[in-house]
């Protein structure tokens, strides 16, 4: 007896707009890439060549090596505007492909972060002379004087091998850092050896481990989703500009993030262990910068229950602080008060009070201002922030505190970002990815090459110095302000959710099964 044929099923045919739309993704993801791997290449380059604009002098003979080209400031000023303008832009171009659908090669974000951590770290420092700074203050204080009293200027005269290279702008100030960050600068100027290039290398290596370990906790918190885990490696790992300035410029920020994941990694249990645990390490954090106690207020609500969490969390941030701070003496605590009158050249309300001839310092109408501006947008985020990762209740309430102060304060650097971007990698794909990393750029540039207060008078210099600086970096500052409080009112910070078409199995064989969820 014979049997009908049976119809061979064939393959649902391609939607041509899903295909266009995975090679646009594809295409973005590697554009992506390749930006992050050039900005990272040109960053190197520049440290390599030894002091110029951007590197500044440690004295020769020890590690980290240089080349000592001596290049001339516009080229080093180029390069290094270049690096941060491709860096953000990559991490931007990962960001919009990972949306859709566009997953790297297993293992190459990893692999790609140790390699730039361990070259980034092995070199001198570029875009900044603070890592010169903590050097000063470590010897200070292994030579067994206070560095919140003495200032590197003492150092300085009495012809101290580290001394010799203080920076002339901190020279006359005391240490404002926490007493963990100038334990860790003391153990620095111990194994540096007595020279500033040892000190600065010790000190790059320490920051460049905590910076590696803050990768491997956050990828940790991400969870098993492979989205989530890209995400995180795009806006930490390996985001140039964090790279910039935390591992390549050595900033002591670093060592604060590392402590500050930890808290957020230690509270996921929950409990009275969890909290005093979480509570000790935020305080080490807080030890190390104080603004760091900010995230503080998303720790705090994530561990409303059980009820034993709270009250030793509490604990364990007074204990740690406290005792901290004892130990150093009032000063210390002085030195860190004190900065709230100040103000830095990426002040956003300096666009205010330049025409209205306050001065240099932090002005009553600049502090209303700030503190008016910073509630509003603090109270808005925690409303209007899209639904934080599931099992991490305590990163949007962190996230939107935290960006409040850094979208408004007088006092701010872009490597103070660094307390930002860990937060921001751990939250949904929303509209203050743009944002942020375009503000992490503008207030990066400001301070850029960060080596020489004395540039040669070129057009370029003169209008980074007469035009970016003081008028087109603030009004770009108040802009992306103005941009968050209209989003947040209009409820669109995060995007739309994903619909089915944009993660469907047949959209030319991207893996849209393990697309984040929103």
């Amino acid at each position: 007896m014979s049997t009908s044929a049976q119809p061979v099923p064939h393959p649902p045919a391609k939607d041509p707009a899903d295909a266009a739309g995975s090679r646009r993704a594809r295409f973005a993801g590697r554009a992506g890439l390749a930006m992050i791997g050039i900005a990272l290449a040109v960053m190197l380059g520049v440290a390599f060549l030894g002091p110029s604009a951007a590197v500044p002098e440690l004295g020769g003979g020890d590690p980290p090596w240089s080349l000592r080209a001596g290049p001339s400031d516009t080229p080093v000023i180029l390069s290094c505007w270049a690096a941060v303008i491709a860096g953000g832009l990559g991490v931007g171009a990962g960001l919009y492909a990972l949306r859709r659908g566009w997953r790297p090669a297993r293992g190459i974000l990893p692999a790609g972060t140790v390699v730039a951590v361990l070259v980034l770290t092995l070199v001198p420092p570029a875009g900044s002379t603070d890592v010169l700074n903590y050097a000063v203050y470590g010897r200070i204080a292994a030579l067994g004087h206070d560095p919140y009293v003495m200032t590197p200027a003492w150092l300085h005269n009495m012809g101290d091998p580290v001394g010799e290279f203080a920076p002339l702008a901190w020279r006359r100030a005391p240490s404002v850092y926490g007493p963990l960050a100038t334990w860790a600068q003391t153990a620095g100027s111990w194994l540096g050896g007595g020279t500033m290039a040892g000190t600065v290398l010790a000190l790059k290596i320490m920051i460049g481990l905590a910076f590696l370990l803050s990768a491997l906790m956050l990828d940790r918190l991400a969870g098993p989703d492979r989205g989530r885990r890209v995400r995180v490696h795009l806006l930490w790992s390996l985001n140039p500009l964090m790279l910039w300035h935390v591992v390549l410029g050595g900033h002591i920020d670093g060592l604060g993030v590392f402590f500050l994941v930890a808290a957020f990694l230690a509270l996921r249990r929950g409990g009275a262990v969890a909290g005093l645990s979480a509570g000790v390490l935020l305080g080490a954090a807080a030890a190390v910068k104080a603004p760091f106690v900010l995230a503080g207020a998303g720790l705090a609500w994530a561990a409303r229950r059980p009820a034993a969490t709270f009250p030793a969390m509490a604990a364990g941030v007074s204990a740690i602080l406290a005792a901290a701070y004892v130990t150093q003496g009032p000063a210390a605590f002085g030195n860190v008060v004190g900065k709230i009158g100040s103000r830095s050249l990426a002040d956003p309300w300096r666009v205010i009070t330049d025409p209205l001839g306050l001065g240099a310092q932090s002005s009553v109408l600049e502090g209303r201002l700030a503190l008016g501006a910073a509630l509003l947008i603090g109270l808005l985020l925690c409303r209007r922030l899209p639904p934080g990762p599931s099992g991490l209740d305590s990163v949007r309430p962190a996230l939107a505190w935290c960006l409040c102060w850094l979208l408004t304060s007088p006092v701010q650097h872009p490597w103070y970002d660094a307390m930002l971007f860990p937060l921001l990698a751990l939250m949904p794909a929303g509209r203050l990815d743009g944002l942020l990393i375009a503000r992490g750029i503008v207030t990066t540039l400001i301070y850029l090459p960060g080596a020489s207060g004395l540039l040669q008078p070129t057009a370029l210099t003169g209008w980074i110095l007469e035009i970016y600086r003081p008028w087109v970096a603030p009004l770009a500052a108040d802009l992306i302000i103005v941009c968050v409080i209209a989003l947040s009112l209009a409820g669109a910070l995060g995007f739309r959710p994903a619909s089915p078409r944009d993660f469907s199995p047949r959209s030319s064989g991207l893996q849209h099964q393990d697309a984040e969820r929103r």
